[in-house]
């Protein structure tokens, strides 16, 4: 029997709960399909990444999310400015378990710039200066159930924390540590701090570790007394610099294997025109593509794709708001990114097939998810149908599908009763797929993400 395709609003509100992947399925004598429903004959490439992939974490935080980190259990941790996520008090830090918001005790009484997991530890590090009532300077570790300070922590900002084996080091404006000289730069052993070198001559807004090595960034022309422009590597035991550095401030670093991304605001690495972001492979600068057209200030690496977050609106000829994809060949937009006002992306993390994002935008992919959202990376699963004598199976891939589950409907005049499907799903490892007896009215089919 022919199956037909129509469009379908993108829209429609009681579609913005869940992550729509499959649309219509219309149980009469002449199906109709719509959105990412197709013939099991059609063995065309999903769609890629498009709007449909980001999912509103609305209601989420009420102000600017700075900071967010991955436990090993695959939790979210996000800090900044916020006073509430959810429907929860969370003072400047908040747990979301994939399906809830927590608060972390009372939190903390000030901003949060950063965020670091080393085993069951949670550190942050800001512009705080208690965690309660008890004093904590501007660093603080969470241990599952209370917050303790790190010695007599900074006499300035934390911007920036990285873990490096039971070493936690972290960067800022600071020049303490306690009664100690530290210039804005420090190693905890877990029980003491110590100066890194003799530092830097300017703050530090970026860490980053890459086997026994430490890259640090931010507005600084000497590390350990050497010129360094910018960026520099501790070998645990001297700064040395990365060639002749960048030409303007580093606001987030990642590693992939042997080579290390920078983004920020300049627009030259090595000498070379490198607009806002580059990479350095351990011996030599590259630009990748012709870069952005506005500042980088959040990168995230998953498998050999890197995604960027800044101020930018464009990659290269590409129109991609505030957030893009670099595959080690090509830009892509995350569909059409954020929007403010005024917007810019200050976070991101990879999870599994998930990407979080924080910042300072009110929606993501169009959908309301104030100052942090989620986006499903794989493409999305799609649903097709085909005839079986008087019944009719709905089917959909198993790869990447764990976490989705088939819903129905009747009429989809708001709002909407979905209702998760309770027929046995058969999966044959290619596919999952379930069959139902057709009927002369109108059914309504989706997966929707748990």
């Amino acid at each position: 029997m022919a199956l037909t395709t129509k469009a379908m609003k993108a829209d429609l509100p009681w579609f913005q709960t869940g992550l729509l992947c499959a649309v219509v399925l219309g149980l009469t004598p002449a199906f109709t399909l719509a959105g990412e429903a197709r013939d099991p004959g059609d063995t065309a490439p999903a769609k890629a990444f498009s709007d449909a992939n980001w999912i509103s974490m609305n209601p989420s935080a009420n102000e600017a999310v700075l900071a967010a980190v991955v436990d090993g259990s695959g939790n979210l941790y996000i800090g900044g400015g916020f006073t509430a996520v959810g429907n929860v008090i969370a003072n400047r830090i908040a747990k979301w378990d994939g399906s809830s918001w927590t608060s972390l005790g009372t939190g903390l009484n000030s901003w949060v710039n950063a965020l670091a997991v080393s085993g069951s530890d949670l550190y942050a590090g800001g512009i705080f200066t208690k965690t309660g009532d008890s004093a904590a300077n501007r660093i603080a570790k969470w241990d599952g159930s209370s917050w303790t300070a790190l010695g007599s922590g900074m006499n300035d900002s934390v911007n920036a924390l990285a873990v490096s084996g039971r070493d936690l080091y972290a960067g800022g404006i600071f020049t303490k540590t306690g009664d100690s000289a530290a210039n804005r730069i420090a190693k905890w052993d877990g029980s003491n701090w110590t100066a890194v070198g003799l530092g830097m001559n300017g703050s530090v807004f970026a860490l980053a570790v890459s086997g026994s090595d430490l890259y640090a960034a931010g507005p600084f022309t000497t590390a350990g007394g050497n010129a360094a422009n910018f960026i520099a590597k501790w070998d645990g035991s001297a700064w040395t610099a990365l060639s002749s550095g960048l030409n303007g401030e580093v606001y987030a670093l990642a590693v992939s294997g042997g080579d290390i991304y920078a983004g920020g605001a300049f627009t030259k690495a090595g000498g070379v025109a490198a607009n806002y972001f580059a990479k350095w492979n351990g011996s030599s600068w590259t630009a990748l593509g012709s870069g952005m057209n506005n500042y980088v200030r959040a990168l995230a690496v998953s498998g050999s794709d890197l995604y960027t977050g800044g101020d930018f609106t464009r990659v290269g000829s590409i129109v991609a708001n505030y957030i893009a994809k670099w595959d080690a060949s090509s830009w892509s937009p995350l569909g059409s990114g954020m929007s403010g006002p005024p917007p810019s992306v200050s976070a991101l993390v990879v999870s599994g097939n998930d990407l979080y994002a924080g910042g300072f935008f009110r929606r993501a992919g169009g959908k309301k998810s104030a100052y942090v959202a989620r986006a499903y990376l794989p493409a999305l699963p799609t649903l097709s149908v085909r005839r079986s004598g008087t019944d009719v199976m709905v089917s959909w891939p198993s790869a990447d599908t764990t976490g989705f589950a088939l819903e129905q409907a009747g009429p989809l005049a708001a709002p909407a009763n979905w209702v998760p499907n309770t027929a046995s799903v058969a999966d044959d490892g290619a596919n999952k797929s379930v069959t139902l007896p057709a009927t002369d009215s109108p059914q309504f089919f989706r997966l929707r993400r748990r």
